[in-house]
Protein backbone atom coordinates (compact mmCIF):
# COMPACT_ATOMS: atom_id res chain seq x y z
CA UNK A 1 0.00 0.00 0.00
CA UNK A 2 1.25 3.47 -1.05
CA UNK A 3 1.44 6.54 1.46
CA UNK A 4 -1.42 7.86 -0.72
CA UNK A 5 -3.66 4.96 -0.44
CA UNK A 6 -2.92 5.14 3.28
CA UNK A 7 -3.44 8.96 4.22
CA UNK A 8 -6.94 8.29 2.39
CA UNK A 9 -7.90 5.52 4.78
CA UNK A 10 -7.56 8.33 7.56
CA UNK A 11 -10.40 9.59 5.88
CA UNK A 12 -12.56 6.57 6.44
CA UNK A 13 -13.96 4.63 9.02
CA UNK A 14 -12.13 6.82 12.07
CA UNK A 15 -9.10 5.59 11.11
CA UNK A 16 -6.40 7.69 12.94
CA UNK A 17 -3.32 5.31 12.07
CA UNK A 18 -1.99 3.02 9.24
CA UNK A 19 1.03 0.86 9.51
CA UNK A 20 2.24 -0.69 5.84
CA UNK A 21 4.82 -3.07 5.64
CA UNK A 22 5.10 -5.44 2.79
CA UNK A 23 1.84 -6.99 2.25
CA UNK A 24 0.48 -6.37 6.00
CA UNK A 25 -1.91 -3.59 6.86
CA UNK A 26 -2.34 -2.28 10.28
CA UNK A 27 -5.13 0.28 11.26
CA UNK A 28 -6.66 1.40 14.68
CA UNK A 29 -9.04 3.81 15.42
CA UNK A 30 -8.00 3.42 18.92
CA UNK A 31 -7.11 7.30 20.00
CA UNK A 32 -3.58 8.64 21.42
CA UNK A 33 -0.62 5.83 22.04
CA UNK A 34 -3.17 3.16 22.53
CA UNK A 35 -2.54 1.58 18.51
CA UNK A 36 1.19 1.78 19.30
CA UNK A 37 1.11 0.12 23.10
CA UNK A 38 -1.29 -2.62 21.59
CA UNK A 39 0.83 -3.42 18.52
CA UNK A 40 4.55 -3.44 20.53
CA UNK A 41 2.41 -5.89 22.50
CA UNK A 42 1.13 -7.86 19.97
CA UNK A 43 2.66 -7.17 16.70
CA UNK A 44 6.35 -5.74 16.94
CA UNK A 45 7.84 -7.48 13.90
CA UNK A 46 4.92 -6.02 11.96
CA UNK A 47 6.43 -2.26 12.89
CA UNK A 48 9.96 -2.84 11.91
CA UNK A 49 10.84 -1.24 8.66
CA UNK A 50 6.99 0.18 8.43
CA UNK A 51 5.53 3.04 6.80
CA UNK A 52 3.37 4.90 8.85
CA UNK A 53 0.51 7.55 8.38
CA UNK A 54 -1.03 8.98 12.18
CA UNK A 55 -3.20 11.56 12.26
CA UNK A 56 -1.78 13.37 14.80
CA UNK A 57 1.86 12.47 16.31
CA UNK A 58 3.25 13.85 19.94
CA UNK A 59 6.31 13.48 21.73
CA UNK A 60 5.09 9.84 23.60
CA UNK A 61 3.65 8.65 19.62
CA UNK A 62 7.27 9.48 18.45
CA UNK A 63 8.62 7.53 21.21
CA UNK A 64 7.02 4.79 20.56
CA UNK A 65 7.85 4.62 17.06
CA UNK A 66 11.58 4.75 17.44
CA UNK A 67 11.22 1.86 19.83
CA UNK A 68 8.83 0.33 17.19
CA UNK A 69 11.88 0.53 14.39
CA UNK A 70 9.82 2.11 11.87
CA UNK A 71 11.45 3.47 8.60
CA UNK A 72 9.03 6.48 7.73
CA UNK A 73 6.21 8.55 9.24
CA UNK A 74 3.49 11.21 7.39
CA UNK A 75 1.16 12.76 9.36
CA UNK A 76 -0.89 15.49 9.06
CA UNK A 77 0.07 17.77 12.44
CA UNK A 78 2.99 16.98 14.63
CA UNK A 79 3.85 18.91 18.65
CA UNK A 80 6.69 20.93 18.64
CA UNK A 81 8.22 18.08 21.27
CA UNK A 82 7.93 15.52 18.78
CA UNK A 83 9.62 17.51 15.54
CA UNK A 84 12.30 17.70 18.14
CA UNK A 85 12.73 14.51 19.27
CA UNK A 86 12.34 13.09 15.64
CA UNK A 87 15.20 15.58 14.05
CA UNK A 88 17.73 13.49 15.69
CA UNK A 89 16.11 9.57 14.91
CA UNK A 90 16.57 7.84 11.50
CA UNK A 91 12.91 8.28 10.37
CA UNK A 92 12.05 9.64 7.60
CA UNK A 93 9.14 11.69 8.07
CA UNK A 94 6.93 14.55 7.04
CA UNK A 95 3.84 16.86 8.55
CA UNK A 96 1.93 19.46 7.36
CA UNK A 97 1.81 21.61 10.29
CA UNK A 98 2.70 21.94 13.69
CA UNK A 99 1.47 22.50 17.06
CA UNK A 100 2.53 23.59 20.66
CA UNK A 101 1.64 20.45 21.97
CA UNK A 102 -1.15 17.65 22.29
CA UNK A 103 -3.82 18.58 24.44
CA UNK A 104 -5.25 16.08 27.11
CA UNK A 105 -9.22 15.08 27.07
CA UNK A 106 -10.47 18.28 28.46
CA UNK A 107 -8.47 20.70 26.00
CA UNK A 108 -7.31 22.00 28.97
CA UNK A 109 -3.69 21.46 29.29
CA UNK A 110 -0.98 19.23 28.20
CA UNK A 111 -2.01 15.54 27.24
CA UNK A 112 -0.78 12.92 30.40
CA UNK A 113 1.25 11.57 28.16
CA UNK A 114 2.87 13.56 26.31
CA UNK A 115 3.63 14.87 29.90
CA UNK A 116 5.05 11.76 30.96
CA UNK A 117 8.19 12.03 28.28
CA UNK A 118 8.72 15.62 28.11
CA UNK A 119 12.36 15.63 29.51
CA UNK A 120 12.86 12.07 28.78
CA UNK A 121 15.65 11.71 25.10
CA UNK A 122 15.57 7.89 25.27
CA UNK A 123 12.87 6.42 23.66
CA UNK A 124 13.04 2.80 25.53
CA UNK A 125 13.12 4.84 28.81
CA UNK A 126 10.13 7.12 27.49
CA UNK A 127 8.46 3.24 26.79
CA UNK A 128 8.86 2.44 29.76
CA UNK A 129 7.74 5.47 31.39
CA UNK A 130 4.69 5.20 29.49
CA UNK A 131 3.54 2.01 30.67
CA UNK A 132 3.95 2.90 34.01
CA UNK A 133 1.88 5.71 33.39
CA UNK A 134 -0.66 3.64 31.89
CA UNK A 135 -0.98 1.18 34.46
CA UNK A 136 -1.27 4.12 37.10
CA UNK A 137 -4.18 5.58 35.10
CA UNK A 138 -5.98 1.96 34.82
CA UNK A 139 -5.81 1.24 38.42
CA UNK A 140 -7.63 4.62 38.93
CA UNK A 141 -10.50 4.06 36.95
Amino acid sequence: MNIEEMKSLLNTDDIVCVVSKGDHVLTSNLKGIRPWIKWLRENPELLEDGVVVDKVVGKAAAMLMVVAKIKKLYTPIISENALQFLSNQTIDFSYDRTVAYIKNNEKNGLCPMEQTVVDVEDAQQGYQLLLQKIAVLMANK
